[in-house]
């Protein structure tokens, strides 16, 4: 009888993982040639696309304290000077696609919350987004607030920021001429 218990016991605990591990619904805003065209209106972009090796998303890695998702790096030269990611970062239930827009000198110059989790649209917020305009690979920290209630998303898109600025600024920067 115990032996049955067991098993039981056993099939429950296997199955319970399938419940609570339901995807969150994500939810789309913008698609990349809107994001792109609302970034830099008017402006052609060329595509980039690199791949990092091993050694380099240690060294991005260890720059910008951030951790590198995918190796390979979504990126656009700007016609009328700049660059433009297209990158993820974690969420609390599902990954985060954001767009970020660097002028020609590798400031922030724009940053777009393409898709999310449904429920956490605080992090579209244009007033707490705005707080990264201006920043730049040698901002040490930025001012911009951890959200209340969505704070690990927050956290987790400024560590984005951090680390295509760092990307930026170690394989990109001498391409653009800016500073």
């Amino acid at each position: 009888m115990r032996h049955r218990f067991l098993l039981l016991s056993v099939a429950i605990a296997t199955a319970a993982p399938t419940v609570w591990t339901v995807p969150a619904q994500a939810k789309t805003f913008l698609d990349l040639s809107t994001a792109q065209s609302v970034a830099f209106p008017g402006a052609k972009f060329t595509p980039q696309h690199f791949t990092l090796d091993r050694d380099q998303i240690g060294k991005i890695i260890s720059d910008s304290r951030a951790p590198v998702i995918n190796s390979d790096v979504k990126v656009w030269k700007v016609s009328t000077g700049g660059w433009f990611f297209l990158d993820q970062v974690y969420g609390l239930d599902d990954r985060i696609t954001f767009a970020l827009a660097l002028d020609d000198e590798g400031a922030v110059k724009h940053i777009e919350i393409l898709e999310c989790a449904d429920g956490y649209e605080t992090v579209r917020g244009q007033d707490w987004l705005s707080g990264f305009y201006g920043a730049r690979y040698s901002t040490s920290k930025f001012d911009v607030e951890t959200i209340s209630g969505s704070s690990l998303s927050s956290e987790h898109i400024k560590g984005g920021v951090r680390r295509l600025l760092s990307t930026y600024a170690l394989y990109l920067r001498d391409l653009s001429g800016g500073g």
